[in-house]
């Protein structure tokens, strides 16, 4: 009996007991059984190796399962039902799954792609062979020229080439590929884009050729002959897979006989073309919308693309430049570099053309510069005005003026400089879900074992270090004109919070454990289909195996671990040779935000030497959360609550709540796939009451918002007032650090009370809805805190300390010499005021102090204070509090006399006819 013979009467058995239990009313049993017996024939429908009446037997069981199936499922929602049916989770990592990922995602354009390994179809051997999809598109531009009349004279055959055309040898192609033809000669400079604005394909060619001659390398050995006269078949990466693109070898030229795509001028050689023109069929067509190289090349060659923004504030020139050159000359990456829009800049006489990419053929660093040679293919009319500015096509940049002319440097990297490269196959399925915020987020958990490599030759002159993993996240393409389309992709270490050496911001905390580091950023959304991000997973740490777990639980309560000394085992001064193997998770966000529901993608990682790695299949993909409570609430960031990262003074603004997490039984002490995935790195503060892990609640907090709005989500422990300013010693746990739309923070949560954060990157200036989404095992609640001098009226008052009124403190004995505001209150009412700098040094000691409006001013017995001097980042207040109706002096001083700063003083006031106003001297 044949395997699928054999799976087929499986299938049949599982549908059998399925309808058993179905007659026995045991319907919930029934229902899982009847889905698992149609994925089952789903899958054997789905193989085109079988017979296609048996694929069309096993696609009507399916079918007849599923109908089974959908009609319990519709009983189970009818009032007065007796038995409930659960939706049977997708295995994601099941290798049926995977496989229908890549399936599904096979038609593009409407031309379906089959995978590379699929049987070819026989046909005679001895018919030429014309592509039953039809030639590509042609775009208008290419037809007609600019006085409307045409240009564009039809497809021709090498073998039956109009007489007015050049002479175009048929290819004798030798097997594997054409590439590797011995007669093919080719430089960069050959390779010649003509009427299709198809530059990044050009420049590919252009960077693969030269790559050939320079390593004798075969990037491009993926065409094949078919087994017809004619025909091709091109191997390309795309959507998750190889696939077989096939063309013939008709090609298009105009009423001059001039080829319109890429030629390779007067030698001839025609697999360029061919390439090309597989490729834009693929794309839609030569009216190709745009890409970029290193896209192209990934494609074509399997390299991995990697987009370098020259205009990023994140942008390191000299460390870029260092990694670039040694990648360049030993043959382990090519770059090409492209213009924006609108680019208008000429270069020694040449001028750049908006959104062009030219190749690099050439990187070199002499003992004064570093250089660039730049190659651009495009070849104008010989009518055209512009011909003498493109006689020659080479182009000499120093690396500082093309950092500043041009966008952006698109590297491809040899994929063999990674030990081991690992893939998952997903999809986003937005408007189908009850949650669109989860499901527009796929969370995976990659654990990984390092132990230093010695085979690698260091790195000085290797690109990839042992301990580096690159993250490769491809949205797939099922139509090459859709727009509206976002992602991105974030990388965070699990542990990356954990370590209580580690303040906020990753610098030592300032006294008292403040937080003032700088924030970070990261999840840029991008409507390019693919997303490279770069990381190294952390040797200087103790092995997991050490605490007790060869991987980190969400589930248990992590070790405690002291802050590196110098000397000690965790020490960042570590070396490799003393590290032994460590072991950890890392989790991959893959971001989808866009109109379009059943987007598929491709996660592929790559790790160096020194790593083993592989997918937590037991937390699956992330969409369901925690099992027990959950609480969703929405809100607005407006000019009153963004109030920025922690390193203003405006973040005690941002939105607030008071969680409180009760004492009681656990509904389930334990978490979906979802929490596997966290973002967050928590393991409580030295403030929480201990306990055991059953004291313990699962939480996981959730945050969305719109794609450029960079959130944060920080848990700090708390009696469930608003946080003014975070204290590293508080703070429980947080998403890291700030991702575009997106935040997600777990942490285990003794019983008790927190203060929940969510933060925008910028004070003023991100804008827009959110929503937030609490999931518990214990049941909780969860409710705003209001904004200091909420129900209030607010008076502010701008001021400053200048070279007569910086009289400083009360020792100073000048004191009275500082600002004085008279606050009228007119009814007896509650008061508070709040005081901090605008400008000025931010660590300057301040003090706001209320006295009785009495002359002269008596120090010695102020009404309200805020107490002893504080250089606190959010500046110093006056609790809320009752007055009488009267008038008062406020005083704002600060600790030092002669310090010149602005301020902002804010007073609340419950009476309307509250004034505040600036005493002046009599």
């Amino acid at each position: 009996m044949s395997s699928a013979s054999k799976a087929f009467n499986e299938a049949e058995a599982v549908y059998a007991r399925g309808a058993k239990s179905e007659l026995s009313s045991d319907f919930s049993a029934a229902f899982r059984l009847y889905l698992a017996a149609a994925d089952a024939f789903l899958h054997l429908s789905r193989s085109e190796s079988l017979n296609p009446v048996f694929r069309a037997r096993c696609k009507a069981n399916a079918a007849k399962a599923l109908e089974r199936a959908e009609k319990i499922k519709k009983a189970s929602e009818q009032p007065g039902a007796t038995f409930e049916v659960d939706a049977v989770p997708i295995d994601w990592f099941a290798q049926e799954q995977q496989q229908y990922i890549l399936r599904k995602s096979s038609v593009i354009n409407s031309i379906r792609y089959p995978i590379w390994t699929d049987a070819v179809p026989m046909a005679g051997p001895n018919v030429l062979y014309t592509d039953p999809d039809g030639q590509p598109s042609v775009p208008q531009y290419a037809i007609f020229s600019a006085d409307g009349s045409s240009r564009f004279l039809s497809w021709n055959r090498p073998v039956n080439a109009a007489p007015t055309l050049p002479p175009l040898p048929s290819p004798t192609f030798s097997t594997p590929s054409v590439v590797s033809e011995p007669n093919v000669d080719l430089a960069p400079a050959d390779i010649e884009q003509h009427l299709i604005n198809d530059c990044s394909v050009c420049a590919v060619l252009a960077v693969c050729v030269q790559h050939a001659k320079t390593f004798n390398s075969k990037l491009l050995s993926s065409i094949y002959p078919g087994r017809q006269p004619g025909r091709y078949d091109i191997k390309v990466l795309i959507n998750g897979t190889h696939r077989r693109v096939t063309i013939d070898d008709a090609l298009p030229f105009d009423s001059n006989g001039n080829p319109i795509g890429i030629s390779t001028g007067a030698k001839n050689i025609l697999w360029p073309a061919l390439i090309e023109k597989a490729y834009m069929k693929l794309m839609g067509g030569y009216d190709f919308p745009g890409s970029n190289s290193a896209i192209d090349l990934h494609a074509l060659s399997g390299w991995i693309p990697e987009f370098i923004d020259l205009h990023s504030t994140s942008f390191e020139k000299e460390r870029t430049w260092t990694r670039l050159m040694r990648g360049f000359h030993n043959g382990h990456c090519v770059l090409t570099v492209g213009t924006d829009s609108k680019t208008t800049r000429r270069i020694k006489g040449l001028r750049l053309l908006p959104s062009h990419n030219y190749a690099v053929i050439d990187v070199r660093e002499t003992a004064a510069e570093r250089w660039m040679t730049l190659l651009d293919s495009r070849v104008p009319g010989r009518s055209s005005p512009l011909m003498s500015e493109y006689e020659s096509h080479a182009l000499d940049m120093r690396w500082d003026d093309l950092c500043a002319t041009f966008e952006g440097v698109y590297a491809s990297w040899d994929p063999r400089l990674f030990h081991r490269e690992l893939s998952f196959h997903g999809m986003w399925k937005p408007r189908n879900a009850e949650d669109m915020e989860q499901s527009c987020v796929r969370h995976l958990r990659l654990l990984y074992t390092y132990t230093p490599s010695s085979s690698q030759t260091g790195c000085d002159t290797y690109p990839v270090s042992d301990n580096e993993v690159w993250v490769l996240l491809v949205r797939h393409r099922p139509d090459a004109p859709r727009t509206g389309e976002y992602i991105t992709a974030t990388v965070d270490a699990e542990d990356e919070w954990m370590d209580a050496g580690v303040s906020l911001g990753r610098l030592p905390s300032l006294a008292g454990g403040r937080a003032k580091a700088e924030a970070k950023i990261k999840g840029i959304y991008t409507t390019s289909t693919h997303v490279l991000v770069r990381t190294k997973v952390r040797i200087s740490q103790v092995p997991h195996s050490q605490c007790g777990s060869s991987t980190p639980s969400f589930l248990s309560p992590s070790p405690a671990r002291r802050p590196a000394t110098p000397g000690s085992p965790t020490s960042s001064s570590l070396s490799q040779s003393s590290v032994s193997s460590v072991s950890g998770a890392l989790t991959v966000l893959a971001c989808y935000d866009g109109p379009y529901d059943d987007v598929c993608f491709t996660v592929s990682v790559f790790c160096g030497s020194g790593l083993s790695i592989k997918w937590d299949e037991s937390a699956g993909v992330g969409g369901i959360g925690v099992k027990g409570h959950s609480m969703k609430v929405e809100g607005v960031f407006t000019t009153k609550n963004s109030g920025g990262n922690h390193s203003h003074p405006t973040y005690m603004l941002n939105p607030q709540w008071h969680l409180r997490i009760f004492e009681q039984e656990a509904i389930r002490r334990s978490v979906s796939p979802a929490a596997g995935a966290s973002s967050s790195r928590a393991s409580g503060t030295a403030q929480s009451p201990s306990g055991s892990h059953g004291d313990k609640a699962a939480v996981i907090v959730t945050a969305r918002g719109p794609r450029d709005v960079p959130l944060n989500l920080t848990i700090v422990w708390s009696t469930g007032e608003r946080v003014v300013e975070l204290a590293q010693r508080e703070v429980v746990a947080t998403s890291g650090a700030y991702g575009y739309g997106y935040a997600r923070a777990f942490a285990n949560l003794p019983l008790g009370n927190y203060t929940v954060i969510l933060s925008t990157f910028e004070p003023q200036v991100h804008f827009g809805a959110f929503t937030l989404k609490v999931e518990s095992s214990r049941k909780f609640e969860f409710e705003p805190i209001p904004q200091e001098g909420a129900g209030m009226y607010a008076r502010v008052t701008r001021g400053r300390w200048d070279m007569q009124s910086a009289a400083g403190s009360p020792i100073h004995n000048r004191y009275h010499l500082n600002p004085v505001y008279e606050v009228d209150i007119p009814s007896t009412a509650q008061f508070g005021a709040r005081l901090h700098l605008t400008s000025g040094p931010q660590s300057a000691s301040l003090n706001l102090s209320l006295f009785p409006a009495v002359e002269p001013l008596s120090i010695n017995c102020p009404l309200a204070s805020s107490g002893p001097y504080s250089d606190a980042l959010a500046g110093v207040d006056i609790p809320k509090r009752t007055l009488r109706a009267g008038k008062y002096w406020l005083v704002p001083s600060t600790w030092v006399a002669g310090i010149q700063a602005e301020f902002k003083l804010v007073v609340y006031c419950s009476d309307s006819g509250c004034a505040v106003r600036k005493r002046t001297s009599e």
